[in-house]
């Protein structure tokens, strides 16, 4: 088996059959990809009649407890046999074969991790990669730039885990994913130990080729989802011996500064970034973490 995707699913059923579809439609590789979809969903709320007529060639469904983004693909991983692992968000859709190129990319080269063009439904180009740990407004306002540029730096970004290729013999060596982080920062932390693990293996971004991302339709945006973007934060921080205190106390400012804007342009965005500010400072005080500010 040269390839196998998984999907990690949190409900979302008509949005993973759409992903699952448009893998049916440009697979170019045959009976050598599998799909795994991974269903964190509530007993009562699984995704499988959803999905169960899908003509896959190898096609694999893993009830799941819901423990997080990370543990989730673990679990994909322990029943997969490709020799590349494709971890896509289940509110991907694929519009060109892609397959078959990346398998090539990583036989001539060596390759930690992959990522390729992640575009809005417009066409426009979204998100592919992030910068790392970065403190830096002027960064975190550039980074659409970057990513419509295509200008990615390895030193100082990584792949974004809604399309992200990693040979399996690798990732697996580097210890898989760490399930102390429910969601975000899983990629880095990645990146690091592979490259830790062998400098040669470096992340590579493709922008010749493309898939669209739903971007959080799968998973909407949620004060719980800020809450286990900032507990993953400083879990990551701690990991690594960053500075999680100054991390935290940037994005907390950074929304101020968004909400000052926003009542000028817009009184409901203001409203939003505030109820944000509100909901992080307490996760900051439950972090020990002063904010250096009212709220």
């Amino acid at each position: 088996m040269e390839l196998s995707v998984i999907l990690v699913a949190y409900k979302s059923g008509p949005i993973v059959r759409q992903a699952l579809e448009s893998i049916v439609r440009y697979n170019d590789i045959g009976n050598e990809l599998e799909v795994i979809v991974v269903d964190n969903s509530p007993e009562k709320e699984r995704i499988y009649p959803d999905i169960q007529d899908i003509p896959l060639p190898h096609f694999q469904y893993v009830p799941s407890d819901n423990r997080g983004f990370g543990a989730g693909n673990n679990e994909g991983v322990k029943v997969s046999k490709g020799k590349i692992l494709a971890f896509l968000n289940p509110d991907i859709i694929l519009v060109e074969p892609i397959f078959k190129k990346i398998i090539q990319r990583f036989q001539k080269e060596s390759i930690g991790m992959l990522g390729i063009q992640l575009c809005y439904e417009n066409g426009k180009p979204g998100f592919s990669f992030y910068n790392d740990y970065q403190m830096s407004s002027i960064k975190k306002w550039t980074l659409k730039l970057w990513n419509k540029m295509g200008r990615f730096n390895p030193n100082q970004m990584y792949i974004s885990g809604a399309d992200m290729f990693v040979p399996r013999d690798l990732f697996i060596q580097a210890g898989m994913f760490d399930e102390h982080m429910f969601m975000y920062y899983e990629e880095p932390d990645l990146k690091r130990r592979i490259e830790k693990l062998d400098p040669s293996k470096k992340s590579v971004y493709d922008g010749s080729l493309k898939m669209i991302h739903l971007e959080k339709k799968s998973t909407p945006s949620s004060l719980a989802m800020i809450g286990h973007e900032m507990d993953s934060s400083v879990y990551y921080g701690k990991k690594y011996d960053l500075d999680y205190q100054k991390k935290l106390v940037f994005e907390y400012k950074y929304y101020g500064t968004k909400e000052k804007v926003y009542r000028i342009i817009n009184k409901e965005k203001a409203k939003q970034m505030h109820e944000i500010r509100v909901y992080m400072k307490e996760r900051m005080d439950a972090h020990d973490i002063g904010c250096d500010g009212n709220v």
